[in-house]
């Protein structure tokens, strides 16, 4: 597995744990929404990386 693919699996993996606190624990609305925005951004960001790194991987070699 690539260092960069750890490194995206990783963030999506705080992202979701970010993700799963707000919505669970009982946080002052701003801290709330400061989660959720974290987590949206390191699950978004993530995401379309790894999909990025699977498709390079994926495509045929000529």
């Amino acid at each position: 597995m690539s260092k960069k693919l750890l490194t995206y699996l990783i963030m999506l993996a705080v992202g979701f744990t970010f993700l799963i606190l707000a919505i669970i624990l009982d946080f002052p609305e701003k801290v709330k929404w400061l989660f959720l925005g974290i987590a949206v951004v390191l699950n978004v960001t993530s995401a379309i990386a790894a999909m990025k790194i699977g498709l390079r991987e994926m495509k045929p070699t000529k």
